[in-house]
């Protein structure tokens, strides 16, 4: 299994449900000095102390912040976008995406503290599709000091040790606060990167093709990239510059103009519509709604319902 995108292309032999459990199962992994969880919410906040050397993390379903907890250290490691180095101080972190294996190595012993957010908190959180990997992209090159990002790791790690009712409302709010930031610092790397800008038209073209070609079947995030050879983070980024909307919202819209020539034109089921369209009959009904006002059986009953057109009558 492999992870192919900005973050390049990382061996994952082993994958774990969450931060928690890497640790808890990992064979290479820090040495776990604490844990908290959130008393009702799959969130974890851990806290290790590494020796000198090399040490090794499996990918997980979360997207993970490392942040160092005690005294500086050097180090080398790979979050999955390529190998970089640099001398981190206390409250610097850094970010993994979902399903990212990663290694770091430490000539000295490092404390650390890791939090998992849940993906799907993550990616409903700025609204993305279930396919998006969640790649923040030049993120993942470095180490950082972002002062909310910091003060918001420190402050969760205080507060996941709390079952009142506050502590969850301050945990949902800074969960929600603290992957907003991600993006900003993601933007902000790009626009410092001087980053590609729309699609170039011939490439526009072919993912447009290859999207109404494949309308019936789960299209993921990163066959779409492929089609113009570009990262999931960059193809993303650079649609929505040519398009004005994310490519799954995009793909939504291909699916329902199908779904209503097909209401349309041809005496197909609901169900077998929804089958050509790549959606389940539920799936259907919700983005037909939603798109035109209508479920989709009482829009074909309204389009059978209109006398046809003769040569010369008015529009």
């Amino acid at each position: 299994m492999a992870y192919t995108g900005a973050l390049g292309v990382m061996n994952m032999p082993q994958r774990h449900s969450n931060i928690l459990s890497s640790y808890i199962r990992g064979p290479r992994v820090p040495r776990l000095r604490e844990a908290r969880e959130a008393a009702d919410r799959p969130i974890a906040m851990l806290e290790s102390s590494q020796p000198g050397g090399r040490f090794e993390i499996p990918a997980v379903s979360d997207l993970v912040l490392s942040q160092s907890c005690g005294r500086p250290f050097r180090y080398t490691c790979d979050l999955g976008a390529g190998r970089f180095s640099g001398q981190t101080q206390p409250m610097d972190f850094v970010a993994v995406a979902p399903d990212v294996a990663t290694w770091c190595e430490v000539p000295e012993p490092a404390q650390l503290r890791f939090i998992g957010i849940p993906s799907d908190l993550a990616r409903a959180c700025l609204e993305l599709d279930s396919e998006d990997p969640l790649d923040f992209g030049p993120v993942h090159t470095r180490h950082h000091g972002d002062p909310l990002i910091a003060q918001g790791l420190d402050l969760l790690w205080r507060e996941l040790g709390r079952r009142d009712p506050a502590a969850r409302l301050f945990v949902d709010s800074m969960m929600n606060a603290l992957v907003v930031r991600l993006a900003r610092l993601a933007d902000q790397g790009a626009k410092a990167e001087d980053r590609r800008g729309g699609l170039a038209p011939q490439c526009s073209a072919r993912v447009v093709e290859y999207m109404q070609e494949h309308l019936g079947q789960s299209i993921r995030l990163a066959e779409l990239a492929a089609v113009c050879d570009l990262s999931p983070w960059h193809f993303s980024r650079a649609f929505r510059e040519t398009h004005g909307c994310p490519p799954h919202r995009y793909l939504t819209r291909l699916r329902v103009q199908r779904a209503r020539e097909m209401l349309e034109h041809t005496p197909l089921s609901i169900t077998e519509i929804a089958m050509a369209t790549g959606y389940s009959p539920q799936q259907l009904v919700r983005h037909f709604r939603r798109a035109t006002g209508l479920p989709p059986g009482e829009y074909r009953r309204l389009h059978l319902d209109q006398p046809p057109r003769t040569p010369g009558s008015a529009a």
